[in-house]
This record gives structure tokens, C-alpha cells and sequence, in this order.
């Protein structure tokens, strides 16, 4: 009898589901609902869009011919409601649909802060999908020269201000943290992240947060007042204080939430025999973890998708994220975390090595070795040996008396060949890397 699975959401977790559903059966009846109005697309490479650096159609993954090929119906739609014990969905157009098997994708969102003024003309909160990318682009355009307020300094927020910033506005970041890029940063590669906002013509301002944004007589922003008393003017303002994952429509149905996720066991299962779970709305408590959240990035997301297909489809097969990795832009300076990358201060089992940046004000290359084994590296400013420092922590090579030739690029591990090494993470990430480290 023909299967007919569902998966809600059409990011990198849903569309690898589908396509390991579909190699899983070929017969099968797959369902994609997406609650966006656009195809999927490489949501890392926002930013290089905004920039200028490459084109809508570049950014689309999914055109109608490939989901045609692949024999999947694509639903423009959101559900409202699930029933699991009747396995059916209720969708916010009034339509059902059951299913037999179903994968939660549903990702996250921007979370809104309770600012007084946040809805204000001018406030945009969150930059995270293709219509806020679309909107900031529109709105720097028409306030070249304008003050901007990024509130958030975390990856997204820094990224945004970058873009504001070569798009010629002159941009303000509020962060209520100690650091910038935080949680992914330490008391030093903060300092050196703020030394380059400032360098490129941006302004920061530490430790406070925005109290309330104000607005002019016909309701467009003016200001951003923070918690120091500063009013900062502003004619466009984002707010970038993080993501929450989207599971406000399972309240009420039955499936176990953990943590603000949907949790899931070591198969990627919910509390439901024939519903799955993947991607940024997951709790998995063997998952590596940045800060309290799951480590959410593209990689992880494509792993989980396919994991969680493979196990609807009666496979048993352990979801195990691996190595600790995250790779992206930090402002506009390319950074990789690797295993236990910050370890605490107090934690007497870990040695920590710093290494020459050969006197590059704008990098900071930091390993962590514990028990004569290399657990850890946080590599900010231009990458070098990050496929060589994973392939050792991945093999569990004993590196003691070799610590400070690690980052040597003349040094190469005994029993480790060169020619064995491969790229680390996925393509999207590289090429941004690469699209960075090849600026002047």
C-alpha cells in the first residue's frame, strides 16, 4: 500500500528529508508544506546577496522542474494544528491531510524583545529569511548616508551591521552582552571583533541594551534609547537578539516540547511512533550545544533531515552530530569552531595554546589539548589548517610534544596523510569563507 508522508517545512531539514524519503521509496506519496513564499534557498548566502555579491535566482536551490523530478508535491500553506492520534493535519487554509508518516522541519524565527517602539516604520526584527533580506535591502537603498541601530551582536546581528555598513550607512551596534559574537567568542577574539567594527566606521556599544525606540509625528523611527540613557539616532533599525524555534502550533497536541524544542530521542523520534523531527526546531540531548541552544547550523540541519527520513522509514539509525563544528562570518571575518572550542577557564584537564598570527591585529588562533589529545580550536580572521586540526580531533591522534607546530602549515601529523584530508563542512560555508578571505 502506497505510504503518504508529510513534511512540514521547506528549509535544508525538510527538502534532505524528502529526498531521502524518495530514495527510501519510490512509490511513496511525499508532501512538502512550505509557510514561506519562496522556494527553498541558501539561507546562509543572504548576506552575500545584500552585499551585492550575488543574485536572487543564485540564492534558489529548488526550482518546480527538480521538485517535479523528484515527484513531490509542494503545499504553499501553514499548519495550524496536528492531531497525532488521528494523524492528520489541519492547515491554516481550513484543508486536512493525513498522513502516515510525518517530519517536523519547521526551523525558527526571530525572537521579539518587549521594546516599547518595536513596531514603529523603519524597525525590522529579526534578519533571518528571504523577506528581511528583501526589506533591508530596500530600506538601505533609501537611507544611504542614515544612521542604522543593529540591536544584537551576535553572528546575525554583526552580520547585518556589516551589510548596513558597506551599504553606506552609518551603523551603531547595541549588545547587551560582555562581548561581540557571542556565544562563539572569548574575552579576546571579542576585543579583536570590536577593533574591526570600529576600524571599518561602525560604532558599538557594550554591555547595554535598548530600552525603548522612538518615532517621529507620522510614526517612522527616529531613535533607539538605551539603557545608559543614550538616545542613538536611527532612520532604520533591526533587532537581532536571537532565534526561537517554531513550534507555537503544537501547544495542545501532544508532542513532548523540550526546552522551547520539539524533543526527539537518539533516532530523531518524537514522543509519536510516526512523527520525526529535524533541524532548528529540535531538542536532541546528545546534540552539541553553543552556549544553552543546540548548535543549529546548515550541516547539522542536512544531517538531522535525512536521519529522521531513513528512521520513518523504519531504519534504525542512531543520529550522531559528530565533531562539534561551526564555520561563517563573524562582521566580516571568517571564523571556525571546533570541538570544545572555549573551554572553561577552570577546567584543569584542558591546556589552551595560542599561536602567532604572523601579526594580524584581526585574527586569533586558539587550541585546546586535553589528555595529549587536540580537542578544540577557535580559529577567527583568515582560515588556515582547519581541515588538518579536524581530521586530528576526528582520529584522535595523540598530538603531546607537538602542541606548538599544530598551526605550523610546514607540519604535518605522522599517520596522517595530507592527501586524506577533506573539506570540512559544506560547500555553502566554503564558499563564504572563501568569498572573505579573498577581500584586500
Amino acid at each position: 500500500m502506497q505510504k503518504h508522508y508529510f513534511i512540514i517545512g521547506a528549509g535544508v531539514a525538510g527538502i534532505t528529508a524528502a529526498e531521502q524519503l524518495r530514495r527510501g521509496d519510490a512509490e511513496a506519496s511525499i508532501t512538502v508544506i512550505n509557510g514561506e513564499d519562496y522556494p527553498f534557498y541558501r539561507r546562509l548566502s543572504l548576506s552575500t546577496y545584500l552585499q551585492g555579491q550575488t543574485t536572487l535566482e543564485a540564492l534558489t536551490v529548488k526550482q518546480p522542474e527538480d521538485y517535479e523530478a523528484l515527484n513531490v508535491t509542494v503545499l504553499q500553506d501553514r499548519v495550524a494544528q496536528i492531531k497525532p492520534n488521528e494523524n492528520t493535519l489541519v492547515m491554516a487554509s481550513g484543508e486536512t491531510h493525513n498522513y502516515d508518516g510525518l517530519i517536523i522541519a519547521t526551523g525558527g524565527s526571530a525572537i521579539k524583545p518587549p521594546i516599547p517602539g518595536i513596531d514603529l516604520n523603519g524597525v525590522r526584527l529579526g534578519y533571518w529569511d528571504m523577506k528581511d533580506t528583501l526589506w533591508y535591502e530596500e530600506i538601505a537603498k533609501a537611507n544611504n548616508g542614515n544612521d542604522a541601530v543593529v540591536i544584537g551582536g551576535g553572528v546575525l546581528g554583526l552580520e547585518l551591521a556589516d551589510c548596513f555598513n558597506q551599504a553606506g550607512l552609518k551603523v551603531t551596534i547595541v549588545q547587551l552582552g560582555a562581548t561581540l559574537g557571542e556565544p562563539l567568542t572569548d574575552e579576546v577574539s571579542g576585543e579583536i571583533l570590536l577593533n574591526r567594527v570600529k576600524e571599518s566606521g561602525a560604532e558599538c556599544r557594550i554591555g547595554v541594551m535598548a530600552k525603548e525606540i522612538l518615532g517621529d509625528e507620522n510614526g517612522n523611527v527616529r531613535a533607539v534609547v538605551t539603557s545608559a540613557g543614550e538616545e542613538i539616532p536611527a532612520k532604520a533599525v533591526g533587532i537581532c537578539i536571537g532565534i526561537r524555534p517554531n513550534v507555537a502550533f503544537l501547544q495542545d497536541s501532544g508532542i513532548e516540547l523540550v526546552n522551547g524544542c520539539i524533543g526527539v530521542d537518539g533516532y530523531l523520534k518524537t514522543n509519536f511512533d510516526n512523527i520525526f523531527a529535524a533541524g532548528d526546531c529540535t531538542w536532541v540531548s546528545s546534540g552539541n550545544m553553543v552556549g544553552y541552544r543546540p548548535n543549529r547550523t546548515w550541516q547539522v540541519a542536512t544531517n538531522q533531515g535525512t536521519i529522521a527520513a531513513m528512521n520513518l522509514q523504519g531504519m534504525q539509525h542512531p543520529y550522531d552530530e559528530g565533531l562539534f563544528y561551526n564555520a561563517g562570518v563573524l562582521y566580516d571575518l571568517p571564523y571556525t569552531m571546533l570541538g570544545n572550542f572555549n573551554p572553561d577557564p577552570n577546567d584543569e584537564s584542558c591546556q589552551v595554546h595560542t599561536y602567532d598570527t604572523a601579526g594580524d591585529p584581526f585574527a586569533h588562533f586558539k587550541l585546546t589539548v586535553s589528555e595529549g589529545r587536540l580537542v578544540g580550536a577557535m580559529l577567527l580572521g583568515r582560515q588556515r589548517r582547519t581541515n588538518i586540526l579536524r581530521k586530528i580531533m576526528e582520529g584522535n591522534f595523540i598530538i603531546t610534544g607537538h602542541e606548538h607546530e599544530l598551526m605550523d602549515k610546514k607540519f604535518k601529523p605522522k599517520d596522517l596523510p595530507v592527501a586524506d584530508i577533506q573539506t570540512a563542512g559544506d560547500a555553502d560555508v566554503e564558499a563564504k569563507l572563501a568569498a572573505y578571505a579573498s577581500k584586500g
